[in-house]
């Protein structure tokens, strides 16, 4: 097996710099393509023939160094009570938004995970005998904030009112909340691990609609709660906090192995703030697939020279894929990674 991202990691010496790129299963590649031509999207992931076949895709595709399994953050909380559909153009929603504190104390934490995730776990089985001699498996979760903020919400959003007005106007309520889906999300990334994943991610995308002492309140102790509970089970931890730029000294010591930077922060300054007791996974701005492949080329080298400094690299991107990006561009920088690195080694 390529085990080059495990290694990186852990901070162990490697022969390149291991790549993976979230949403590196999406509308970009052809091979994903013909799949949701047939299927919608939440019938994908809830079939475990369909999940693993988008999952390994982009290792034959792209030759990426790591799988992640194929799943939304917000079905984690459907066996609470959540009733989750996904609109075309729109994404995951939720018709029983919660907003009151009795709409908290429905939610069910369920004895058995597997009651509602199965599909998860079993696409992840497949996964795990499918790339047992190629690359490691990922598998992961939104953190309680992010999945929270959708569950208050109903959905996407981009001023977060209910979220904002519930924080601070009926904090008892969202601590209701929270202390349920971290419950919920150690759980399920437990049994993700049972199921054949060698690193767990914790994705905090609306992490960065916090200041940097409300996300010390009301956010980063539920991170630290999960990366606590699981570290008997030993295999990488990575948690990635969109848009929290000023508390790195605090989110390095949240109990990740790996901390993912996203492009609005330089790496080089990130590695410096974070320190050399963990490694770094990021960080080149999305959006470059659009520019020439020299150009990407180009900018794959700051990155991986801004990387160098860390215990250890995991290249990746800012953010996701995006939808429309060439392929030929995304497979141009992932080769780009792999040959721009095993030369900076052999020197």
């Amino acid at each position: 097996m390529n085990d080059t991202f495990l290694k990186a990691c852990r901070g162990e010496d490697v022969d390149f710099t291991p790549v993976w790129l979230m949403r590196q299963a999406g509308p970009f590649l052809s091979s994903y393509k013909k799949v949701l031509a047939k299927y919608d999207f939440l019938t994908v992931c809830r079939t475990p023939e369909l999940a693993s076949k988008i999952t390994i895709q982009p290792v034959d595709d792209l030759g990426v160094d790591a799988a992640i399994i194929y799943s939304d953050i917000t079905t984690t909380v459907v066996p609470m009570g959540m009733d989750l559909s996904y609109v075309p153009g729109k994404g995951p929603s939720y018709a029983n938004p919660i907003r009151t504190k009795e709409d908290a104390v429905r939610l069910i934490v369920p004895e058995d995970v597997e009651d509602g995730l199965g599909f998860v776990f079993d696409a992840q089985k497949i996964c795990a005998r499918e790339l047992a001699n190629k690359v490691p498996l990922i598998g992961f979760a939104g953190s309680p904030f992010t999945v929270s903020a959708y569950m208050i919400e109903g959905g996407a959003s981009h001023s977060h009112v209910n979220t904002r007005q519930m924080i601070f106007g009926d904090t008892t309520t969202f601590n209701i909340l929270m202390d349920k889906v971290t419950r919920q999300t150690i759980n399920y990334l437990r049994k993700q691990a049972e199921a054949g994943a060698q690193a767990l991610m914790l994705f905090d995308s609306n992490a960065g609609m916090l200041g940097p002492q409300d996300y010390r309140v009301f956010n980063l102790p539920y991170v630290k709660r999960i990366l606590a509970d699981l570290k008997d089970i030993e295999v990488p931890l990575i948690y990635f906090g969109l848009g929290q730029h000023e508390t790195l000294d605090d989110i390095a010591e949240c109990g990740a192995d790996v901390i993912g930077i996203d492009s609005g922060k330089d790496l080089g300054n990130a590695v410096d703030e974070l320190g050399l007791n963990v490694s770094v996974q990021g960080n080149i701005e999305p959006y470059v697939f659009f520019q020439s492949k020299n150009y990407i080329e180009e900018r794959v080298a700051y990155t991986l020279e801004s990387g160098r400094k860390a215990r250890g690299h995991i290249f990746n991107l800012g953010h996701g894929v995006p939808a429309h990006a060439p392929e030929g561009h995304v497979k141009a920088l992932v080769d780009a990674v792999h040959e721009q690195s095993i030369q900076s080694t052999s020197k």
